[in-house]
């Protein structure tokens, strides 16, 4: 039997380590103690394991990769359980009787999920589809590759684009995500969104199209530069956006003016120089977010309306997580006398979300839940 835990202190000091407070209450026929809580122990590790690994990757995954996950994760429990702090051994006809307490180290959890590769949302690499436009202030022209007639002669913009798409796909490649070789794709794009500014209905469109869950959008601009007659400035803006809900992955904004010089060698020469360095800072921050296990996932308000005390506050983080397990993230958002505002990273939808919090009790106090709208969650006190 698994029951959330509130007997330990100090929730505050692991809530940003990720760690839960779990207890199993489990029996064993054994004929003697020693070997009665050995048996208990590990029935609650092996529980225990089970129920957060599958909140991570799903019963699907689970079941397809069962061996493997008892092999390379559950055997190894002590490395994501630090505590697994044993009760009283009853015994009675039936055999004996303990209630085991864990301590159970999501971020850990998800290290090794990782190291065995088994925490992507998909078995194959991520998709990634570059939507990035250049502009040419000094020469008064731009290119966008998903508008093909815009290609005349614009044989150094679409060097640049080249550059761009190469340096980003290098920089993904190496936490095995893939980057579209898009500058080719242009005539495979549909009129109807084959415009200046993207839409996100537009960008979905081309998910339909070229199978890219993610985009990296943005724009690479060149100027002279202010300081020179002879010196010329990019600006690159890129942002990765997830594209079934629009939500912000990573950025990366950066300012680079060139030597002295003609206008494209000059900047081409420069791009050279930085395109590795500002494309491998985007790649990190989107592996960052993939490692975490929040890529492919919603972002929900999740707002308590009642006067919670201030000493209580954290506990309702642990809480949910035990009572949600789809909970990939959680952060506050608001706090203030009357009111905890949280944003959640989860695979579920508003009202799924809502109703997994159902009558749910803290601190005694019962809470109602709805879901007002797709991407907020609200929680009031029982009158």
């Amino acid at each position: 039997m698994l029951s959330g835990l509130a007997g330990f202190s100090g929730p505050a000091a692991f809530a940003q380590s990720e760690i839960i407070e779990k207890s199993y209450t489990g029996t064993s026929t054994e004929k003697n103690a020693q070997a009665a809580k050995r048996d208990i122990l590990d029935q609650a590790n092996k529980k225990i394991s089970e129920e957060f690994i599958k909140a991570l990757i799903g019963d699907e995954r689970y079941s397809k990769n069962k061996t493997l996950i008892q092999n390379k994760v559950e055997r190894y429990p002590n490395r994501y359980i630090p505590v697994s702090k044993p009760g009283d051994l009853l015994q009675d006809a039936a055999g004996f009787k303990m209630t085991v307490a864990l301590r159970v180290s999501l971020k850990d959890l998800k290290t090794l999920l990782q190291e065995n590769s088994l925490l992507a949302e998909n078995d194959t690499a991520p998709i990634i589809l570059p939507l990035i436009s250049f502009t040419d202030k000094v020469g008064l022209r731009s290119y966008r590759w998903w508008k093909p007639e815009e290609a005349q002669n614009k044989s150094f913009l679409i060097s640049q684009n080249r550059q761009f798409e190469n340096g980003l796909r290098s920089a993904f490649q190496k936490f095995n995500f893939y980057l579209i070789k898009a500058s080719s794709l242009g005539p495979q794009v549909p009129n109807s969104v084959q415009n200046e500014r993207l839409s996100l209905d537009d960008m979905q469109l081309m998910n339909q199209y070229f199978g890219a869950p993610m985009v990296v959008e943005g724009t690479v601009q060149y100027s002279k530069s202010p300081d020179a007659s002879n010196r010329y400035r990019i600006e690159v803006k890129l942002l990765a956006l997830q594209v079934s809900n629009g939500r912000p992955i990573a950025d990366v904004s950066r300012r680079f003016d060139t030597d002295a010089g003609i206008f494209e060698s000059s900047v081409d020469k420069k791009v050279r120089e930085v395109v590795e360095a500002t494309s491998q800072d985007l790649a990190s921050q989107v592996y960052e977010v993939w490692q975490r296990g929040s890529l492919g996932s919603t972002v929900l308000r999740l707002t308590f309306r009642g006067r919670i005390p201030l000493n209580t506050q954290e506990a309702f983080k642990e809480k949910l997580r035990g009572q949600v397990r789809e909970i990939r993230n959680i952060r506050e958002r608001l706090i203030s006398a009357d009111a905890i505002a949280y944003e959640v990273d989860t695979n579920l939808n508003s009202r799924d979300f809502a109703a997994k919090l159902s009558n749910l009790e803290i601190d005694g106090r019962r809470w109602n839940s709805s879901a007002p709208s797709d991407t907020e969650v609200l929680l009031q006190v029982q009158r």
